[in-house]
């Protein structure tokens, strides 16, 4: 992900972070005020419409205090003057049809007049709670001393009936109670309807005993009878209701009332935190692009260059490539440190490759040094053989036997045939020529060695003179006879060490076409070492030499002896530079002869059991069959 790609990244999640975290403030605590003041709103609105039904009642108790304190009223409860009750008391009670009850009782309860009616139908209905003879005066619209005054709300099998009780004492003060006057008036839905048109607020009563309650106001009734104020829910987004109840002239919960208010404060709140949260989306929108412009300007394009100026030097590995900033800014101190970093680099490259190149040249040095080492010292060995051999030829005995026939030169065949001393001469002389025969059989194996020798010392000097990444001639051998060259070749140096046994496991392999030259710089290297392994290994040392085929175009060549073993510590590091456990040792020869492995393809590999428990090396590398040969008819 690119730098841009990142900052843009980054700053879009601060923008949403803080989007996301402004929006729950603003959901959690501005919206929550909202809510709380519809909340409150609706319990006004709700107390409204209890105070409607309560001025109602208070409206019906001012029509009783009135009709009691008439002296109609006063003379009927004491004489039952009929012309009087429907002279004035009936016409003052039952106007404009809002009355639909009159009960006139004495002070024991006993019913002087009493009517009930349908105001809808205008029809004589009877109730339980007011029969037609006497109130018992249990009854909660009985008045007393106690209780001048009764009014509220009292439910019938009619319905809810708004109810108001009053001493019927006449004009006169102080005078005594004649009875009770008890006028009703039922809370219908056009009364419902006109309170709510009068308080503002859409609200609807039901009796809690009429088993009229819808069915989602049902679910909300345990709610209400348990709760100790109105009991506030929201129907949708728009509509909020509240419910509360209302008790009886017993003090019993009778109606259940639900006031229906319009959330306009909360579709305001609503309103007012999308337009916060789009607000701040937009702030943070405009504040993310000006920083992206700021930062393309003054960071970005900087940092883009320096990057492309970057990746193009390690592309081309032009070190003489420069920025040149003159800012004066971090970013045109980092673009001038960078060009004199790359300064430095250039020149730290240039002395790199000298160094490398001479150590690349020591090191070479000094594997063909080593490995030239390793073949003078069987060519040494035959030349001093050779020396040894000419310096003890039969060619003295041959110039006797010539000077013992030169006095005879002119009668050589008498001197032979008739001179004792002559008799003797011709035996002498098969003897000589067979031994000069030997002798020459011998030289001539000798110098073959050396001959040998000499060409894999002028193949050695040839690969330092390639310096680097030789590749080697293939030539068509067999490895059998590589691994008895290379034994050869080391025999010639350890000619003390001849008790050796050696033993061969070859298996029957083709000639192949291999780099004859470096495997015979391996084979030297690891034969002579497991030679100088049994210098130590008691009194009978052994090597065994195998060949395998591996199979997949692979041979496996090992070198397995029984002397002084390897330590587990030090078989990682038998094959690192420099690493030697002889005194005389300077730790090349394993290191360059599992480079040489590497070289052809293969690997060279170590295995011992601990001390004094031989060791194998292994050498394994591909082979190339032979090219065929064309036959030409």
């Amino acid at each position: 992900m690119s730098l841009r790609a990142k900052i843009v990244l980054i700053l879009a999640a601060v923008v949403v972070a803080y989007a996301a975290l402004d929006h729950f403030v603003q959901r959690t605590l501005v919206f929550r005020s909202f809510v709380e003041l519809e909340e409150t709103a609706g319990r006004e609105d709700l107390e409204r419409a209890k105070n409607a039904i309560d001025s109602e009642i208070k409206h019906l108790a001012s029509d009783c205090a009135a009709s009691a304190a008439s002296e109609e009223t006063y003379s009927f409860a004491a004489e039952g003057n009929e012309r009087a009750l429907e002279e004035s008391i009936l016409p003052q009670a039952f106007r404009g049809r809002e009355h639909s009850l009159l009960f006139v009782c004495d002070t024991r309860g006993k019913v002087v007049w009493g009517r009930a009616r349908d105001l809808i139908t205008r029809k004589e209905i009877k109730l339980r709670d007011f029969p037609a003879r006497e109130l018992a005066a249990s009854h909660p619209l009985m008045t007393s001393a106690d209780r001048p005054h009764v009014s509220g709300i009292l439910l019938t099998e009619a319905g809810p009936l708004l109810v108001s009780a009053e001493p019927i004492i006449g004009s006169t003060p102080d005078a005594p109670s004649r009875g009770t006057l008890i006028l009703g008036r039922p809370l219908d839905d056009p009364l419902v309807h006109r309170l709510a048109d009068r308080s503002g607020v859409n609200f609807k009563v039901w009796a809690l005993d009429s088993g009229k309650v819808p069915p989602d106001v049902a679910e909300v009734l345990n709610e209400v009878a348990t709760s100790t104020g109105p009991l506030l829910r929201a129907i949708d987004d728009e509509h909020l209701v509240a419910y509360d109840k209302s008790d009886d002239v017993r003090g019993l919960p009778a109606l259940l009332l639900r006031a229906e208010i319009d959330r306009d404060i909360t579709a305001i709140g609503t309103r007012a935190v999308r337009y916060a949260l789009t607000s701040t989306i937009a702030a943070g929108v405009l504040l993310l692009l000006i920083l992206l412009k700021l930062l393309q300007r003054a960071v970005l394009q900087p940092i883009a260059a320096l990057t492309s100026h970057a990746v193009e030097i390690a592309r081309s590995e032009d070190f003489t490539r420069r920025i040149g900033s003159d800012r004066p800014d971090e970013i045109g101190v980092l673009a001038r440190e960078f060009d004199g970093l790359i300064g430095r680099v250039e020149q730290s490259r240039a002395d790199l490759v000298k160094v490398a190149r001479a150590a690349g040249m020591s090191e070479v040095a000094t594997g063909v040094l080593h490995n030239v080492g390793n073949v003078l010292n069987s060519v040494n060995v035959s030349a001093n053989l050779v020396s040894e051999r000419v310096r003890r030829s039969a060619s003295g005995d041959l110039t006797k036997v010539v000077r013992a026939l030169e006095p005879h030169e002119g009668n050589l065949s008498a001197f032979l045939a008739n001179d004792p001393k002559g008799k003797h001469l011709l035996p002498l002389l098969r003897s000589i020529g067979d031994e000069l025969e030997a002798e020459r059989a011998r030289v001539q194996a000798e110098v073959k060695v050396m001959c040998e020798g000499i060409e894999h010392v002028k193949v050695l000097v040839q690969a330092q003179q390639g310096y680097a990444g030789r590749s080697g001639v293939m030539e068509v051998v067999s490895v059998a006879e590589q691994v008895e060259s290379a034994l050869n070749f080391t025999a010639q140096a350890f000619q003390s060490n001849t008790g050796v046994a050696i033993e061969r496991e070859y298996d029957p392999l083709p000639s192949c076409r291999i780099d004859r030259h470096r495997l015979m710089e391996i084979l030297v290297n690891i034969i002579q070492n497991a030679r100088q392994a049994t210098v130590g290994a008691g009194s009978s040392p052994r090597i065994v030499l195998r060949v395998r085929d591996v199979g997949a175009g692979r041979v496996r060549i090992e070198v397995q002896d029984n002397g002084v073993g390897i330590p587990p510590e030090n078989l990682t590091r038998i094959f690192t530079h420099g690493f030697t456990t002889k005194q005389n040792g300077h730790g090349f020869g394993l290191h360059a002869s599992a480079n040489g492995a590497h070289e052809m393809g293969g690997e060279l590999t170590a295995h011992s059991d601990g001390p004094e428990k031989g060791a194998v090396f292994a050498l394994e590398f591909p082979v190339q069959a032979p090219a065929p040969v064309e036959v030409s008819a």
